[in-house]
């Protein structure tokens, strides 16, 4: 499934991360109270009833209705804070973007670039190089490191490729 609106692709890996080492199915019986809750209208109690019931019969699991009650309000929170911090980052994205605030690397390694034209941090430039052309900076750079030692000059205009 894609996902085009940022704050639910924000708040849905926020939500990954946080219930990360919950088993699927117990994921799947939380998203099912919320199915009930929202979509058929019943309680919060009543949902998480059915829903207990339920996976006793389909999987044999019986995870205990506070336990369910439990993890089903610690999503709610992840949500409500995964919601708060999404509207923190994305005030701080639109900050930088107006110029109020240091661009970041655009490598993606979420470090401030030192000054206010330059792109990327020192040598972060290379990790958005494909390899053929690493290969190509290589080659100019032992070729010229040879050049150095022989004593030869070397002219990097003639190195440049001209475009017709």
């Amino acid at each position: 499934m894609i996902v085009l609106d940022k704050e639910m692709a924000y708040i849905s890996l926020y939500l990954a991360e946080k219930e990360y080492f919950l088993p699927d199915n117990l994921r799947s019986a939380l998203s099912y109270i919320y199915y009930l809750i929202h979509k058929k209208g019943k309680s919060k109690s009543l949902a998480i009833h059915i829903t207990n019931e339920k996976y006793k019969k389909l999987f044999n699991v019986e995870y205990g209705k506070e336990f369910l009650w439990k993890n089903y309000n610690a999503r709610l929170a992840h949500i409500k804070n995964g919601k708060d911090k999404y509207q923190k980052w994305a005030l701080d994205i639109r900050e930088r973007n107006a110029g109020l605030k240091v661009k970041l690397c655009e490598c993606g390694c979420g470090q401030e670039v030192t000054k206010k034209n330059n792109r990327f941090i020192n040598g972060h430039n290379s990790k958005c190089r494909d390899e053929n052309e690493n290969i190509e900076r290589a080659a100019l750079m032992r070729s010229i490191r040879k050049s150095k030692k022989s004593g030869t000059v070397i002219s990097l205009i003639d190195r440049i490729p001209k475009n017709p």
